[in-house]
C-alpha cells in the first residue's frame, strides 16, 4: 500500500513540471500580443525644394520627430527595438504649402519585420514654414585689443562690404547687423585672414536661425611701424613796431604717423603753415594746418594745432643784442643808453646743447632734438657778465629702459638771471641696448 502510494506521489511531481514546462513553452512562443511605444523617430522630409519654389522656408529649430505604437509577442522584442530600426518619411509635394503650421502625412519606409506598427494609418507630423525672405546689410568689423607699442592697426580692408542674410521673415527682421571679429593684441605686422560673418541682433546675440550668403569673407587689416613727432610753428612777416614775441605753446605738442621706413627716417617735426605775425597785437591762440609730408599719415589725428602766442609791448634792441624792457614810454634815447640803465631788466635769446644724464650704462639714447631756444631775463649788469657755461639743458632719463619716451627739459641758470621760456619744453627721446 505505501509503494502504490510513492508511486502516485511521484506521477503527480512529473505531471506538475511537465505542466510548467508547457507553460513557460507557450508563454515565450505562442503570448498574446502586447503594445509598446518607440518615442523620438526622426522623420526626413522629402521634396524640400517646393519650398523654394513656394518661396517659403522650413523654420528651424523645431522637433520634426514623432512616436509609433508598436506591437509583438515578446517583451524582449520591445527591449531590443530602437528609433534608429525605423525610416519614416512626409512628401511635401503633394501639398498646397504655406506660411504657417502644416499636418503632413508619414510614411513608413523601414520597420522591424517581427512588430506591427499600430497606428500607421493616423502618422501626421506638424511642419512650421515661414516666408522666404532676404536682406542686404553692411558688414561691421569689431575690433578689439591694441598692437604692440610703436604699431598702428589702420582699417580693415573687407574683399566685400556687404552680405545678404536669407531665412524665415520672422528672424531675417531681427538681424540688424552682420559682424566679423578680430583680437589684434600685441601684433606688429599684417593681418590677413578668412572670417566668419555673424549675423546679430540689436543687442548683439547671434541669430543662430538664418544664413548669410557669402559666409565667410576674406580681410586685411594693415599694421605699420609709428613714430612720434615734435611739431615747428612756421611764421612770416614782422611783429607791429614796439612788439616782441616771447614763449610760443603748441597743443598737440606730438603727432603719431605712420608710413615707409625711408619717409619715416627723413622727419623730426612737422611744419606748421605760415602764421602772419603782423597779424598779432596782443597775446593770442591761432588754429594753424600742419604740413603733411608725402608718404606720411597722421594716427588718429586732426592735422590742426592751436599755438599761443605771448606777446609783449615796448622792447628796445641794444648794439650787443640784448632786448630791454622800457617801462616808461617818456623816457628818451639818452636815458635808456645811460649809467643808470644797468639796473633795468632784460631779456637775451640764446641757443643751448641738450643733454641727458642718469642713464643705465647698458643702454644708449638718440634725442630727437639736441637744442633748445631760451629766453633768459636779468639786469643789464648781470646779463653783460653772463657765462653761458653756467646754464644747462638736460634730461634726466633716470630709470628709464629700452623704449621710446617725451621727457621734460631741465634748464638750470645762474644766480641773479631768470628763465623767461625755453622751446622745446619737451624731447622725444629713443632708449636702446648697446
Amino acid at each position: 500500500m505505501d509503494k502504490a502510494r510513492k508511486q502516485q506521489f511521484i506521477i503527480k511531481v512529473c505531471c506538475t513540471i511537465a505542466a510548467f514546462v508547457l507553460w513557460l513553452f507557450i508563454t515565450s512562443t505562442e503570448n498574446p500580443l502586447t503594445t509598446y511605444k518607440v518615442k523620438s523617430i526622426p522623420v526626413q522630409l522629402l521634396n524640400t525644394d517646393t519650398l523654394t519654389r513656394s518661396k517659403l522656408v522650413l523654420v528651424q529649430g523645431q522637433d520634426l520627430t514623432t512616436s509609433l505604437n508598436i506591437e509583438g509577442a515578446n517583451t524582449s522584442i520591445f527591449l531590443a527595438t530602437k528609433a534608429s530600426d525605423f525610416k519614416l518619411v512626409a512628401d511635401l509635394k503633394p501639398y498646397a504649402l504655406k506660411s504657417g503650421e502644416q499636418n503632413i502625412a508619414i510614411q513608413i519606409k523601414k520597420s522591424p519585420d517581427n512588430v506591427n506598427v499600430v497606428n500607421s494609418d493616423t502618422l501626421f507630423i506638424k511642419v512650421n514654414l515661414d516666408e522666404l525672405t532676404e536682406t542686404k546689410l553692411p558688414i561691421n568689423v569689431s575690433i578689439t585689443g591694441k598692437p604692440k607699442q610703436g604699431f598702428y592697426a589702420s582699417s580693415p580692408k573687407l574683399s566685400q562690404d556687404y552680405a545678404t542674410v536669407v531665412g524665415g521673415s520672422k528672424f531675417v527682421n531681427t538681424v540688424k547687423k552682420i559682424l566679423l571679429e578680430e583680437n589684434i593684441q600685441g601684433i606688429e605686422s599684417n593681418v590677413s585672414k578668412t572670417y566668419k560673418l555673424k549675423p546679430v541682433d540689436a543687442s548683439g546675440k547671434e541669430i543662430k536661425e538664418v544664413d548669410v550668403k557669402p559666409s565667410q569673407i576674406d580681410v586685411k587689416i594693415p599694421v605699420s611701424k609709428t613714430k612720434s613727432v615734435g611739431v615747428t610753428v612756421k611764421t612770416k612777416g614782422n611783429l607791429g613796431q614796439g612788439l616782441t614775441l616771447g614763449t610760443e605753446k603748441v597743443l598737440p605738442e606730438r603727432f603719431d604717423v605712420i608710413g615707409s621706413v625711408t619717409a619715416l627716417s627723413k622727419v623730426e617735426n612737422l611744419n606748421t603753415e605760415d602764421i602772419d605775425l603782423s597779424k598779432l597785437v596782443k597775446n593770442t591762440t591761432v588754429s594753424s594746418k600742419i604740413i603733411i609730408p608725402s608718404g606720411l599719415t597722421i594716427v588718429n589725428g586732426n592735422p590742426i594745432v592751436s599755438v599761443e602766442f605771448n606777446i609783449s609791448k615796448a622792447v628796445q634792441t641794444t648794439t650787443n643784442g640784448v632786448t630791454q624792457k622800457n617801462t616808461d614810454s617818456t623816457k628818451n634815447t639818452d636815458s635808456i643808453n645811460s649809467t643808470n640803465n644797468v639796473d633795468n631788466s632784460v631779456q637775451k635769446n640764446i641757443s643751448q646743447d641738450v643733454k641727458y644724464i642718469n642713464l643705465d650704462t647698458n643702454y644708449e639714447a638718440k634725442l630727437e632734438i639736441n637744442k633748445n631756444s631760451l629766453v633768459i631775463s636779468g639786469t643789464q649788469a648781470a646779463i653783460n657778465s653772463l657765462d653761458l657755461k653756467k646754464i644747462s639743458a638736460e634730461l634726466d632719463l633716470s630709470n628709464l629702459t629700452e623704449g621710446s619716451y617725451t621727457v621734460p627739459v631741465k634748464v638750470s641758470v645762474p644766480q641773479g638771471v631768470k628763465l623767461v621760456s625755453g622751446v622745446p619744453n619737451k624731447i622725444l627721446v629713443t632708449i636702446t641696448k648697446k
